[in-house]
């Protein structure tokens, strides 16, 4: 009996003895350390007591009441769990006291298994708006030297507001990877002497967040399914993060009453802070929108994404399967994307140039503001939705579609893109049956009931040759025609391109044309055409044929000259009245250098003009 006794009581102090080994005494209490840059608070530093009692350095400590100040942002978390801790004590003392050093090279000497943060919230205020976070269930993995290998939250919500506006912002879980905690205080913390020359720095890899939902105060709302990306880099501004943050909230908050000495500040910051960051690759998928306020409108974007640029790839942007629809119908694009374009010379030029150059740009510092466009593709357009603008009691459908719109303006010199192309293909529109335009009304009497047209513009200027080559200007209707012309011009050296419009126009004249190349074909119009006039006239198309093919074959050598070029053009053209198909006309300069614009001065008749050129023509 008394063994039994004895067991029992060695069984309770053994019990006790374990839940006392497990109570968490606080060791330290009110931190605060401040150097100026960032300040941070602890209420309560707990350790098991077994650790306290051997003064070791715990695996598992907790914090309380912990507050971290960054320029106008605030996170504060009333616990943070530590376990797995892998750092000495007096690494992790000197993380959570005042020090000199910075808080980087603090963090960097950090390593545990886990970090838990049950609620962690953040506040920031940038001019008159505040936005305020609240994250759950913060998880950090595998942190070592204060990397952290794998970051989740399991829902956070965002409020946005200023004195008129409000927006509410829900995420479900969100994921991040490799974070370089190190790096981002770093941002925070220190001045680029030189930010051109600091090299960006990756501060995390890969990224998730599921189910974002965003609510204005008038119910318009917008939910995103999945956002992810990768590879966000940044590099400190030349007043840290924190400074240039403050220099945003001291002047975005009377941004309606900034001097010219202040406004030119503020671009230049937002210069040297446009350049300080980039991302490798960002899209967002199951884009919609709601409008309740216009008429039940909605818009969806099956994909958005952005690929920052590389050594080898342009960088790209794009969205694809735009939709918009209300009540009178609907606007559907297939894809859009801008690729090769670049910000770089606009960043740079307002990080670059002072406050006060920035204050009176002259033409040539306007144009190094000028940013790189690249190309720019709008495909499968599809609209079906009524004329509102119509006066009509009855407003009739529009209905239109485009295979594809391009524009390209790259390669610049001096700012000045050298590199041109305009293109329409296939756009196609439904022609309003009971239009009073007349234009409309004479391609309907035509017989017309849809225009579909493509346009295509095509130059560019190479420095070597100091030519300016037309590579293309062509546009085609179907069941109409269509035409095409290419042509270079020689001596078109730099000072095309100078800043100094008048520089500019003296070169400019001094180009020489060198080649031209006009192709004309018909393809439906020219014979509706004349059937419409045969018609009117109570005659035959076959008649009208010969009758304008006469005329032509007689007028063109009569304005032209007699010359054997006005001969070639008259019979060609002729021939191409009598049996429309394709005509093509070639003029080539005599002279190798090309015809300039003082041959041409002194000519006081097209024929004049013709004899200085070779000209050759076909008809097929």
């Amino acid at each position: 009996m008394r063994l039994l006794q004895r067991s029992g009581v060695c069984a309770l102090a053994l019990v006790a003895g374990t839940a006392a080994l497990q109570f968490e005494p606080a060791v330290l209490r009110d931190l605060v350390f401040d150097n100026g840059s960032h300040r941070m608070a602890v209420g309560a530093v707990r350790v098991p007591l077994w650790a306290a009692a051997r003064a070791q350095s715990p695996e598992t400590f907790s914090l309380e009441n912990v507050r971290l100040t960054f320029g106008s942002t605030t996170y504060e978390a009333q616990r943070v769990d530590f376990s797995g801790v892998a750092s000495s004590r007096a690494e992790v003392d000197a993380l959570l006291s005042a020090s000199s050093q910075p808080l980087a090279e603090r963090l960097a000497r950090i390593s545990a298994r886990e970090i838990r943060i049950p609620e962690l919230k953040v506040r920031q205020k940038v001019g008159p708006e505040t936005q305020a976070t609240v994250y759950k269930n913060v998880l950090l993995a595998d942190v070592l030297q204060g990397r952290i290998g794998q970051a989740t939250v399991g829902a956070t919500g965002v409020e946005i507001s200023d004195e008129k506006t409000s927006l509410t912002i829900s995420y479900g879980r969100m994921a991040i990877s490799d974070v370089d905690m190190p790096a981002f205080a770093r941002l925070y913390e220190t001045k680029a002497v030189d930010a051109a020359s600091a090299p960006l720095t990756r501060i995390h890899g890969a990224f998730s967040i599921d189910d974002i939902d965003m609510v204005d105060e008038q119910g318009l709302s917008i939910k995103v399914a999945r956002l992810a990306g990768r590879d966000f880099l940044a590099r400190p501004t030349r007043e840290s993060w924190t400074g240039t943050t403050e220099q945003f909230v001291t002047l975005g908050s009377r941004s309606d009453d900034l001097t010219e000495d202040e406004q030119a500040r503020l671009l230049s910051t937002l210069g040297d802070f446009l350049g300080a960051f980039d991302i490798g690759f960002i899209e967002a998928t199951g884009f919609e929108l709601k409008d309740p306020s216009n008429d039940g409108a909605t818009g969806r974007i099956r994909r958005l994404a952005y690929t920052g640029a590389t050594g080898t790839q342009p960088a790209d942007a794009r969205a694809e399967g735009f939709e918009v629809t209300d009540k009178d119908g609907s606007v559907k694009i297939e894809t859009m994307s801008l690729t090769g374009f670049s910000l770089k010379p606009t960043i740079e030029a307002l990080r670059t140039t002072s406050p006060d150059a920035l204050r009176d740009l002259d033409p040539a510092a306007m144009r190094t503001l000028l940013p790189t466009l690249g190309t720019l593709r709008i495909s499968g357009v599809d609209i079906d939705t009524l004329d509102k603008d119509s006066d009509a009691k009855s407003p009739e459908r529009i209905k239109a579609t485009l295979k594809e719109f391009e524009f390209t303006a790259d390669d610049p010199f001096n700012s000045v893109p050298t590199n041109i192309r305009v293109g329409l293909q296939n756009f196609a529109i439904a022609l309003p049956a009971n239009s009073q335009e007349d234009g409309i009304k004479d391609l309907l009497a035509l017989g017309y009931a849809t225009l579909d047209l493509s346009f295509m513009l095509s130059a560019g200027w190479d420095e070597t040759t100091s030519q300016l080559t037309l590579r293309e200007v062509s546009a085609k209707a179907e069941d109409m025609g269509s035409f095409s012309l290419t042509g270079v011009l020689g001596n078109v050296g730099k000072d095309v391109f100078d800043p100094d419009t008048a520089v500019a126009t003296v070169a400019l004249v001094d180009a020489r044309a060198k080649s031209l190349e006009l192709t004309v074909q018909n393809t439906g119009l020219f014979d509706r055409f004349l059937a419409q006039t045969a018609e009117e006239q109570k005659t035959t198309p076959e008649a009208l044929r010969r009758s304008y093919g006469t005329i032509a074959a007689v007028a063109i050598p009569s304005m032209l000259g007699n010359s054997e070029q006005a001969k070639t053009l008259s019979q060609a053209v002729a021939r191409f009245i009598a049996k429309p198909g394709r005509l093509t006309i070639s003029a080539e300069a005599k002279e190798p250098g090309g015809l300039g614009v003082a041959d041409l001065i002194g000519l006081t008749e097209p024929a004049a003009a013709l004899e200085k050129l070779n000209i050759t023509a076909k008809v097929e």
